[in-house]
């Protein structure tokens, strides 16, 4: 739970305080910089010109210096960059995140320091129509939203009834108590569009995999969008569902990876095509966790996962799931054991015989993309004990 705090003053002290912080906004306001600001948003290089105030360098320690240089930076002219920064979240198909972090770029290029940064995300966000917080304490600072969508592994508070959460994304933190500067109007939450990716397009890079099935070598290789791999990398652990088979791979890995495979299993029975699939994401990338690669936890999306050339049972699983819908046009769900924090996927049949369930009046075969050798059908973990996944 997050608790304002009120600082008190001596009367005198108050008034040379108010004093102090009047000549200084007076002296920010009338040295402000006008600047051209560049920053790399995936590949694209996006220009703002914004006058901004050469602010303190110091780290913020209580509410009137909190204060004093949040009215230096909301002096400036922040609706011409919120203007811009609109001009290229329409260009580039943005949705709500997308816009964030953008904003999260553009600020860290504005002000070195973490404090000044995160001011100036907090009043463009809040300019925008955004529903935020500002947090710090101990020269932490924090910005909060209200998300319209579930993330998992982040960080929240709950203040004045709604829940913020941390949109630095940054994961395991240690709970503490903040000082909270809150916006004066209310705002709305930032959305996530699930149907499609922004229009990241910049940079690629070639891929290579192989895997053998039934004792013939088959080889693919393509472009993957590095920008949008860069994005993705960027973004929370949405909570699973549809968004992670909506967004499509890029034009170049779509027919590199799904025409090659199409053209692969053309001609065979469905289980033995779903055998192909299922043999291709536990062969061709490798098995190996997140925190090994990274450090972290990171559910990652189709792309992602082939740019990244290994996965978990979480990316082998959206793989697999994705592959499954573009290939063979298969619904499929996820199945969560809990217990033993493991994920893997079972497939709608429409055709054929053997199943492992029926789920809605549909059969569903269970299948394992992580461990090498496990055929369709293949199972080591008690269904009776999975939680149901819907994508």
């Amino acid at each position: 739970m997050i608790h304002k705090q009120a600082i008190n003053f001596q009367t005198l002290h108050s008034k040379r305080i108010v004093l102090l912080l009047c000549l200084f906004l007076l002296f920010i306001l009338s040295h402000s910089v006008n600047a051209s600001v560049r920053t790399n948003l995936y590949g694209h290089i996006i220009q703002i010109n914004y006058e901004h105030a050469p602010i303190q360098l110091t780290s913020i320690t209580n509410e009137a210096e909190a204060n004093a240089r949040l009215e230096a930076i909301e002096g400036t002219k922040l609706a011409s960059v919120v203007e811009q920064l609109d001009q290229y979240s329409m260009t580039f198909g943005m949705d709500d995140l997308a816009y964030v972090l953008m904003v999260q770029k553009i600020c860290k290029s504005v002000y070195a320091t973490e404090e000044n940064a995160h001011l100036l995300e907090f009043s463009l966000l809040k300019k925008k129509g955004y529903e935020v917080l500002f947090g710090y304490d101990s020269g932490e600072t924090t910005v909060y939203a209200v998300l319209g969508f579930k993330i998992l592994n982040g960080t929240y508070v709950v203040y004045k009834g709604i829940e913020y959460t941390d949109i630095s994304f940054v994961k395991n933190l240690e709970p503490c108590e903040e000082q909270i500067l809150e916006s004066k109007e209310q705002g709305r939450s930032i959305m996530v569009n699930e149907n499609r990716p922004p229009f990241f397009t910049a940079l690629s890079e070639p891929f290579h995999f192989y895997f053998e099935f039934e004792g013939s070598l088959h080889f693919f290789s393509g472009q993957i969008n590095k920008s949008l791999v860069e994005y993705y990398r960027d973004l929370p652990d949405i909570e699973f569902g549809q968004v992670y088979l909506n967004y499509q791979m890029s034009a170049g890995a779509q027919q590199a990876i799904i025409g090659q495979l199409k053209n692969a299993i053309g001609g065979m029975f469905q289980n033995k095509q779903i055998d192909f699939l299922l043999s291709f994401t536990q062969n061709a990338l490798p098995y190996k966790k997140d925190n090994e690669q990274l450090g972290k936890e990171k559910f990652s999306f189709p792309e992602e996962v082939l740019a990244n050339g290994y996965g978990d049972c979480e990316d082998k699983s959206v793989l697999f799931a994705y592959l499954a819908k573009e290939v063979l046009q298969l619904t499929s769900i996820a199945l969560l054991y809990l217990s033993q924090n493991h994920l893997n996927v079972a497939v709608a049949l429409n055709q054929g015989s053997g199943y492992n369930f029926i789920y809605n009046q549909t059969k569903y075969l269970v299948c394992e993309p992580s461990g090498a050798g496990f055929s369709p059908g293949d199972n080591i973990y008690d269904l009776n004990k999975a939680s149901i996944i819907s994508w």
